[in-house]
């Protein structure tokens, strides 16, 4: 969109540049400078990026009348410049992206990882879980990426559009990297979901005719058709008299093709299509046998089982509801769980040959003390092999356009 230069925004410029002078900063986010008497002051924007003392001026110069009879509109005209780019920013917050998460970065310092030993190395195949607090995919200052409060000529400050995959949304959790072994499962799919629809006759030949390019010849064809179908559907209004008819005297219940085959041997032409219904949230499962074979191998494994445990399960209260940190309310609901970023990686990156995934959620978390059949523990009461399972689901569906970004 071209910078709107008009006398009004001008002056409305100089006033801004004045003001952040005088008074040594800019106005709030949601406020722009005003000057009242040759005193500076801040008035809230309204949606269209104008105040509402700029309305009334404008509408005060629209009632005084000239000589001529003549009324002046030019800051209403001025003013709708203004409101119109802001309503077309604000159709702006409707455009969709698809941004890529960052590649993945290991600190194997500060990471939990099993088994210990040997370390890893450039050639090193293994698997890395990143935690991440929930960020709500509907929370304003979430669909608003890379944008400030306000306007800029009619503009949001710097709104780039709706990132759906929400790569700048999510936030580290606190929690240590955990690094596991390549599990020997190593694998992903896709699900579309297609179903077949059946249109009957009339209802086929009147899409059919809605099918214009414009609103106006949608409507006119569809008019048509339905015109030119009335006596076809002469025997379908008389099939479904007979089949009411049946079923009140006698109870039985029969659906028009019924009729139609019992008195016509034919039967309506189902017209089945097969249509898109949706795509399936990919879902997976990993599961790992860890086996200490030292008394810190003990600790990390534990540690490991308790913050999958951990991020599983929600927190007990919310910081906030609509705004609200009260205890009196916020007591009254639990937190989202936390999400985990799952990476393949060989050495100090991402594998480039294995699937990748979005941010997931741990949907549920099994844990086998006995794995071999029977129990067994070390002198200090550790057992001696625990199975992990991990059930993960993906919080985005998977597009055409994130596959060629390596979303495989």
């Amino acid at each position: 969109m071209t910078e709107q230069n008009t006398p009004w925004l001008d002056k409305q410029r100089k006033i801004a540049s004045r003001c952040e002078k005088e008074l040594g900063r800019p106005p709030k986010d949601g406020y722009a400078y005003r000057v009242y008497g040759g005193v500076c002051v801040e008035e809230r924007l309204l949606p269209g990026g104008t105040t509402a003392s700029d309305q009334m001026k404008a509408a005060a110069r629209a009632a005084r009348v000239d000589e001529e009879g003549n009324r002046d509109l030019s800051a209403f005209e001025e003013i709708e410049e203004v409101e119109v780019a802001a309503a077309e920013a604000a159709l702006d917050a409707t455009k969709i992206t698809l941004k890529q998460l960052p590649a993945v970065t290991v600190n194997h310092q500060t990471s939990l990882r099993y088994p210990r030993n040997p370390p890893i190395n450039k050639n090193s195949d293994y698997i890395a879980f990143q935690f991440y607090s929930y960020a709500p995919p509907f929370k304003q200052a979430e669909r608003n990426q890379g944008a400030t409060s306000g306007y800029e000529n009619g503009q949001l400050k710097g709104f780039t559009g709706y990132d759906y995959n929400q790569v700048n949304s999510y936030k580290p959790n606190g929690d240590p990297t955990i690094l596991l072994y390549m599990p020997e499962d190593v694998s992903t799919g896709f699900k579309a979901n297609w179903g077949g629809k059946a249109f009957s006759t009339f209802a086929t030949n009147s899409l059919r005719a809605a099918g214009g390019e414009t609103t106006g010849d949608k409507l006119k064809q569809l008019g048509n058709a339905i015109g030119e179908q009335a006596d076809k559907i002469v025997p379908l209004i008389g099939a479904t008299a007979i089949r009411k008819g049946i079923q009140k005297i006698t109870g039985d219940s029969l659906s028009n093709d019924d009729v139609f085959g019992a008195i016509s041997g034919a039967i309506l032409n189902p017209n089945t299509e097969l249509l898109f219904e949706g795509v399936d949230m990919r879902n997976f499962q990993l599961t790992f046998k860890l086996m200490p074979r030292n008394q810190d191998e003990s600790i990390d494994i534990n540690k490991i089982i308790k913050q999958f445990k951990r991020t599983m399960l929600p927190r007990k209260g919310a910081s906030k509801v609509f705004g609200i940190s009260n205890t009196g309310v916020t007591n009254g609901f639990i937190g989202v769980p936390d999400l985990v970023r799952v990476a393949f990686m060989h050495g100090p990156g991402e594998h480039p040959h294995l699937p990748k995934f979005k941010m997931c959620a741990i949907t549920q978390v099994d844990v086998n003390y006995t794995p071999d059949g029977s129990y067994a523990t070390y002198e200090d009461g550790q057992p001696v092999a625990i199975e992990l399972r991990l059930n993960l689901q993906e919080t985005k569906l998977v597009f055409a356009e994130d596959i060629d970004q390596g979303i495989a």
